[in-house]
């Protein structure tokens, strides 16, 4: 056991280090406010093992009541945990055992049309997870991952990002059979993390939306399908132009008939190469049968032609948020909102970024109501007015 002051400013607030070799030669530390309390400290595992022995002390409390439970069960059935074992791997069809680090290259291969920033960040969290303890995937557990999330003196953001980055790698990992469960899944990012604040976010108001559409109805109506899918339907602009190798969306995906009005988002299209359907409003498939390009060409230039005689500011994800924003506000139904945006399973963007309540009811009533004939017709008085003036 080692205990020393930190001098690094970061450290601030909890400067003493205490390290030490856990039970099965395990190198674990933990920083505290006081010299007194890192030398108080007693870690449990060594504790637990003057009383139950040190194999037993390396699991967290949680598998060792579960252990002695399953061994009461397989002794009252006539088996034991090994025969268990090979029984659940045998029919999961689990593969076996792989070392994160194997994994995770492996992960990052099935990732690889993702966006240069996604994939960036998805490697460096996982990089650091790594950093921090390559062991077999089996071998992981909830004490892991929030061990890892306690390291360092980082902003609470960042450590809601780490869960949310290894919950994604684990949850892959379970898909392709290469662990039997997900150690991180039970941890509850609001609870167990703290909750976080609403992001702000740039979303277009409804008046920008119509003023936006009104433009592309007069100087370029082939872009409509664009601005629908995007603000109506919350499809990524990549997803829509096959920006980055991905394959755009077609004519052919969109589906309107007596029983089904959506959009199909396939794999090949879809930025986490997960497939996903986003149901038609009655006003956008009002907007997609005036027809246009899809996909669009040179849509940078005459997108922000568009905006700027529209008169409205274009940010990067203002279409999606748009349409996510003014769904909250409307509908109030977050697991089909998150389907529909293909969100992973444990995401918390929408928790973190839409919900704001910045929308009134009224405007989002307006947004899901704004139909093409009805800007036709204001073009058409208008051009009347200036006719007769």
């Amino acid at each position: 056991m080692n205990i020393t002051f930190d001098t690094n400013p970061k450290r601030a607030k909890s400067p003493w280090r205490k390290s030490w070799t856990a039970v099965g030669g395990k190198q674990k530390r933990k920083w505290f406010a006081t010299e007194a309390k890192a030398k108080s400290h007693v870690d449990s595992g060594n504790v637990s093992s003057k009383r139950i022995g040190a194999d037993l002390a390396v699991l967290p409390k949680r598998d060792r009541h579960a252990a002695l439970l399953a061994t009461t069960l397989a002794k009252e059935n006539g088996f034991n945990l090994v025969d268990a074992a090979r029984f659940y791997m045998k029919h999961n069809e689990i593969k076996g055992d792989m070392l994160f680090s194997d994994a995770e290259v492996l992960f990052h291969k099935s990732r690889s049309g993702m966006s240069q920033r996604t994939q960036s960040t998805r490697k460096s969290t996982l990089g650091a997870f790594r950093s921090y303890r390559d062991q077999y995937l089996s071998d992981y557990g909830r004490e892991d991952i929030e061990e890892f999330l306690s390291q360092g003196d980082v902003a609470n953001r960042t450590r809601h990002n780490w869960l949310e980055q290894v919950n994604t790698f684990f949850n892959w990992a379970v898909r392709k059979k290469l662990v039997a469960g997900n150690p991180a899944k039970d941890i509850d990012a609001k609870q167990d993390l703290g909750a976080l604040p609403p992001n702000t976010i740039t979303f277009f108001t409804f008046d920008e939306v119509e003023r936006l559409m009104r433009t592309a109805l007069k100087e370029d109506r082939e872009l409509i399908p664009y601005f629908v899918l995007g603000i109506f339907c919350g499809i990524r602009p990549s997803e829509i132009t096959g920006h980055g190798g991905k394959q755009h969306i077609d004519w052919e995906d969109i589906i309107t008939d007596e029983d089904v009005a959506e959009v199909n988002v396939p794999s090949a299209s879809s930025k986490t190469s997960e497939p996903r359907q986003v149901e038609l409003s009655e006003n956008a498939q009002a907007w997609l049968k005036l027809g246009g390009e899809l996909p669009p060409a040179n849509i940078n230039k005459r997108r922000i032609a568009i905006a700027t005689k529209a008169g409205v500011e274009w940010q990067n994800d203002i279409m999606r948020h748009t349409f996510a924003t003014m769904h909250c506000r409307m509908y109030r139904q977050p697991e089909r909102l998150k389907l529909e945006m293909g969100h992973s399973e444990n995401s918390r963007t929408l928790y973190n970024h839409y919900r704001s309540g910045r929308v009134k009811l009224i405007d989002a009533k307006k947004f899901w109501t704004l139909m093409p004939y009805e800007i036709l017709d204001m073009n058409t008085q208008r051009a009347n007015t200036q006719k007769t003036a």
